[in-house]
């Protein structure tokens, strides 16, 4: 989304440029019409100020939004049947009810899961909150899966002048402000232009859907400091003029609770709040999703006749246990994902009537949690992660690490998250000792083979070489205090536009060739012209924040090295050839030295802090970690939240972490 109408800019700035030069060029050559030259130049100017006010007309923010709609439907489907293990057919119609706080126009007393878009449309103002029934523990009950259901609704039904919305981790918010938070995630994750990103979020075009607000804060933070809080009033300021403008937040029952009491809630919204899965709409998933057979009836009718059964008589205890482990959502997806498991010759792995036995010894939820990796992995992976491999051992370093955080803990001066698994930083998993100490090895490794290598080479071929010798000693510089979380705004490569770019930026070049007399020949001039067509694609080419829709969160790194990679391969291609244009094969000791002058500046790259880490975290974690974790989720393993890989459900995480689950 966007990309044609940069691409086009672009474009018409190119043209502008190449015109302006030929236009130079005919009056260096006296080409202008000498017989009425005002009109000549009056004509010129008009061309050049209409493709200028091409380039500067407003973009038309209610297309933006209308294509930003199918974007969000298109990615998130995906991701919503993800989450449902591929059974969007089975999808449990909870029932909600309905608390108001503030004055909020049009809520009902309560509803059901399917009615949720359509009861934020008639909200006024359409604020809602989305919590569980349980005051204590509402983990599972739906409320993320309803906040992505109702994304999907909103976006496919959208109608002109209707805000897009817009799923985001809570977990991302870095403090910063609101607008700048929801341009950037436009950008990173869609692909849009800072500029029309921003003009988005400013004509509120765009509905944020919070999800997670309860994992913002360490347990046991107070309420009104606390980060969730600070977000809150954020959103609260968050106007469409004089009214409240739209917002979607996603949160336990337990925590939003404790935020009302200090007054530190969202004013003027309805808090929707999920009801546990019932009985009979436990069987109906059941029969929807793996029992709509008479082979899958028959291999389930012991569970759908024991979630059927009285409260009371013989096995009344098991009954209720099997009841109370399949209340929920996820819990339901667990056992449908570790009872369909199959052998390689199409038979069942378990039997389902093995589920009242272990609901009865209490050791259900346990055992579910167990399997579910290599379960999840053999039915939905893509053969690049064994089932009955180290995945469980990697994954629960992961969780354990993550686990780690969950009381705040801080490295560099930033606050880690608990939830999200950012490849590139992922380094306090290794200690930021550790990981300097490999840099600064690497810098001084560097400086000192490239002096050796120059000092080498000019004893062989010629001394006037030697004079490059202090070049690698720009390395040291970056070899004592490194940054670790510097680089945050990641650089990505657009092939389209580089070779665009080159291409354009050539042009003006050649027509000074082909008009104007240069000192090199024609050798020199097209040496320059390469030369500036490599750095006009390396510039257009390249765009902050990663295009993450089509490989997800691996992306960010592996971009970030292809384009720091082909930037210093440009830069020294530029200057070698530059250099070549005016003084012959000498010239290209340039590229020589610009290699050795900026080769230092990978080492501070996020990329390279990621490769210090695989190396740091080997034994531990697969040396191709990101494709690991993207078979993960494709597995239904882990979801995706931006540029982060979360955990399926915060129990899996804490299962694999070794914390106890109720």
């Amino acid at each position: 989304m966007g990309m044609r109408r940069v691409v086009r800019r672009r474009l018409l700035w190119s043209g502008a440029g190449a015109i302006a030069v030929w236009l130079l060029v005919l009056g260096f050559r006296g080409g202008w019409d000498v017989a009425d030259p005002v009109a000549s130049v009056v004509g010129a100017l008009a061309a050049v100020t209409g493709l200028v006010y091409a380039l500067v007309a407003p973009l038309d923010a209610e297309q933006l939004a209308e294509r930003l709609a199918g974007e969000v439907v298109r990615l998130e489907q995906d991701e919503y049947v993800r989450w449902l293990d591929g059974r969007a057919g089975a999808r449990i119609d909870l029932a909600y009810s309905v608390r108001v706080h503030g004055q909020v126009e049009g809520a009902p007393a309560e509803g059901r899961l399917s009615e949720l878009a359509a009861l934020h449309a008639r909200l006024s103002p359409p604020r809602l909150v989305i919590t569980g029934a349980g005051a204590t523990d509402d983990a599972g009950t739906g409320k993320s899966l309803a906040a992505l259901a109702m994304v999907l609704d909103l976006a496919r039904d959208r109608q002109s002048g209707q805000p897009v919305p817009l799923r985001l981790a809570a977990t991302s918010w870095t403090g910063r402000d609101l607008e700048d938070w929801l341009a950037g995630h436009v950008a990173t994750v869609f692909g849009v232009g800072r500029g029309p990103a921003r003009q988005l979020v400013e004509a509120r075009l765009v509905l944020p859907v919070v999800d997670g607000l309860d994992e913002l804060d360490p347990p046991g933070t107070a309420a009104y400091s606390s980060r969730a809080a600070g977000l809150l009033r954020l959103l609260d300021d968050w106007r469409h003029g004089t009214q409240p403008a739209g917002v979607v937040v996603t949160c336990r029952r337990g925590v939003y609770d404790r935020l009302v009491e200090v007054e530190a809630h969202l004013r003027a919204a309805a808090v929707v709040r999920l009801a546990p899965v019932g009985v009979e709409q436990s069987g109906a998933f059941l029969r929807a999703s793996v029992a709509d057979t008479e082979a899958g009836l028959r291999r389930w009718r012991p569970v759908l006749d024991a979630l059927a059964g009285s409260a009371q008589g013989p096995g009344a205890e098991a009954r209720r246990r099997l009841r109370e482990v399949l209340g929920t959502p996820w819990r339901l997806s667990l056992v449908t994902a570790v009872y369909q498991e199959r052998t390689a010759d199409g038979g069942y792995r378990r039997d389902p009537a093995d589920l009242l036995p272990l609901a009865a010894a209490g050791t259900l939820h346990r055992h579910l949690l167990d399997l579910f990796v290599p379960a999840a992995l053999a039915a939905r992976g893509d053969g690049s992660v064994a089932p009955d491999g180290p995945a469980r051992s990697r994954l629960a370093a992961l969780a354990s690490y993550l686990d780690a955080n969950r009381e705040g803990r801080r490295a560099e001066g930033r606050t880690l998250s608990s939830t999200d698994l950012v490849l590139p930083d992922l380094w306090p998993m290794v200690g930021a000792r550790r990981t300097k100490r490999a840099i600064r090895w690497a810098c001084l490794g560097w400086a000192a083979t490239a002096t050796l290598a120059v000092v080498v080479g000019a004893a062989l071929t010629s001394w006037d070489l030697l004079a490059f010798a202090f070049f690698p000693l720009f390395g040291l510089m970056f070899a004592f205090e490194p940054d670790l979380w510097e680089g945050e705004e990641r650089f990505v490569l657009r092939p389209r536009r580089l070779v665009l770019g080159g291409v354009l930026g050539a042009g003006p070049f050649v027509l000074l060739g082909l008009f104007l007399p240069t000192s090199g020949g024609p050798a020199g001039w097209m040496a320059g012209a390469v030369a500036f067509g490599l750095l006009a694609g390396s510039v257009t080419g390249t765009a902050i924040a990663p295009d993450e829709r089509r490989d997800g969160p691996r992306s960010v790194v592996r971009a970030d090295a292809v384009t720091w990679v082909l930037f210093l391969g440009v830069l020294a291609a530029f200057f070698g050839l530059l250099g070549y244009a005016g003084a012959g094969p000498r010239g290209l000791l340039m590229a020589l030295g610009v290699l050795l002058a900026f080769g230092p500046i990978v080492f501070q790259t996020l990329s390279f802090r990621y490769v210090v880490f695989l190396v740091l975290a080997r034994g531990v974690l697969p040396w191709r970690l990101g494709r690991f974790l993207h078979a993960c989720h494709r597995a239904g393993i882990l979801r995706t939240a931006g540029a982060a890989y979360q955990f399926r459900h915060q129990e899996l995480q804490d299962h694999l972490a070794g914390r106890p689950i109720g």
